[in-house]
């Protein structure tokens, strides 16, 4: 992900203007080309050699500093360090800072050079190496493990793609829509808005056409980072729809705001084949726990939507089928999802006959806007819903079941 000040735009009329580069530039190509050659050669070396070499590059080239900028953060974004503890240097350390301690402890110095040179003399070591073995765990000596190689043209993709991200981090309101795309490619768009805990008003516009809502994280007040970051990592999957148009108010440094509007025809290319793939690890561990201990019911990733009143339609994050053939949808509400929770009851308040889902909410959620006393009242929640805390545990959701199986 691109910072703040990796971001490109220009502001003309109330609309603000990412600045795509072009995936064939012929000054860029080459740059991103031996960009990526550097990383690709880079496993085994320190983190410090790496970006030393990276700067000769990146400072040596007539091309934009920003964006040069931006592709060796997204490289970096690709490379794995060596990051974990190393135990031997910790107990090392602890050992010289022990010494240094009954060290001064033991003697009055006149000055720092006196005591630096009675505590070299007395660990038998001389400066620089005595520095090394202090801060060899500092990120800058972590070894690269591994690169994900791409090739030139999709980190150029990449780059653009990035650049909506950034903005998208100061979006108050997001308005997608969707037209000409088959069922499949709806529901795939839709997983990646649970994935993401992006929960989200989905409404039908015509055939095969929909809109989409959802509060950017300026509009919340609870965890604005970690929101910003989801509803960012969600637009790739954006880019895999054949036509679909994006409006987003986004404000930057607090200033009046400004419209975003872009369209399947942007100069923005999907830029992994395997997007589509991804499945958050909560979301597998969840299901594999509940296979495990619940065996009366099979578990499955939500894939159809769930119609409601008014033309609107909800994608629950699971459905959950007993071996009698009885279904039942499962529906998370996170921390910053208190106005959908809010609509979701009230349109199930009153709700006939059997139950279309049971609803998980966060306890998060319950410290500002939906007091616990209230959903223990509400008619629907105090019989098909239950609390969580960072996620949905399988004896909660088996409390229900055996309800409804009665």
């Amino acid at each position: 992900m691109l910072t703040k000040n990796l971001i490109r735009y220009s502001i003309r009329n109330g609309r603000i203007y990412p600045r795509f580069v072009k995936s064939d530039d012929p000054q860029l190509t080459p740059i991103a080309a031996e960009l990526i050659e550097l990383f690709k050669a880079s496993v085994g070396q320190e983190r410090a050699a790496l970006l030393e070499q990276s700067a000769l590059i990146v400072e040596s080239d007539p091309a934009s500093m920003i964006t040069l900028r931006g592709l060796e953060k997204l490289l970096l974004d690709r490379t794995e360090f060596d990051a974990a503890p190393r135990e031997e240097l910790i107990a090392s350390r602890a050992g010289i800072f022990a010494q240094t301690a009954e060290l001064l402890t033991r003697q009055p110095f006149s000055d720092f050079r006196e005591y630096e040179q009675a505590l070299l003399k007395k660990l038998g070591k001389p400066r620089q190496e005595l520095a090394a073995e202090l801060y060899q765990d500092l990120p800058q000596h972590h070894k690269v493990i591994r690169f994900r190689s791409l090739s030139a043209e999709r980190l150029l993709h990449r780059y653009n793609a990035a650049q909506v991200q950034g903005l998208l981090m100061h979006c108050t309101q997001l308005q997608l829509t969707v037209s000409d795309a088959n069922p499949a490619q709806f529901r795939q768009l839709c997983k990646y808005l649970r994935f993401r805990q992006l929960l989200a008003e989905i409404r039908s516009t015509g055939p095969e056409s929909f809109r989409i809502d959802i509060d950017g994280p300026l509009n919340l007040f609870f965890q604005v980072q970690k929101y910003g970051m989801n509803l960012a990592l969600f637009f790739p999957a954006v880019l895999h729809l054949p036509a679909w148009r994006l409006e987003a108010d986004i404000r930057i440094k607090k200033r009046t705001g400004y419209q975003l509007i872009l369209d399947h025809k942007s100069k923005l290319q999907p830029y992994s084949h395997h997007f589509l793939a991804y499945t958050p690890e909560e979301i597998s561990m969840f299901m594999v726990n509940f296979s495990n201990q619940v065996k009366e019911w099979e578990i499955d990733a939500g894939s159809d939507f769930l119609p409601l009143p008014g033309e609107a339609y909800c994608f629950p994050d699971f459905r959950l089928r007993h071996k009698n053939g009885a279904e039942i949808a499962l529906e998370l509400f996170h921390p910053w999802h208190a106005r959908q929770l809010t609509q979701r009851l009230e349109t199930l308040r009153d709700w006939p006959g059997k139950p279309p889902l049971i609803i998980g909410v966060s306890r998060e959620l319950l410290k500002k806007d939906h007091p616990e006393e209230a959903l223990a009242e509400h008619p629907y929640f105090s019989q098909y819903g239950f609390l969580f805390r960072s996620t949905p545990t399988f004896r909660s959701v088996r409390a229900i079941l055996k309800k409804l199986e009665g």
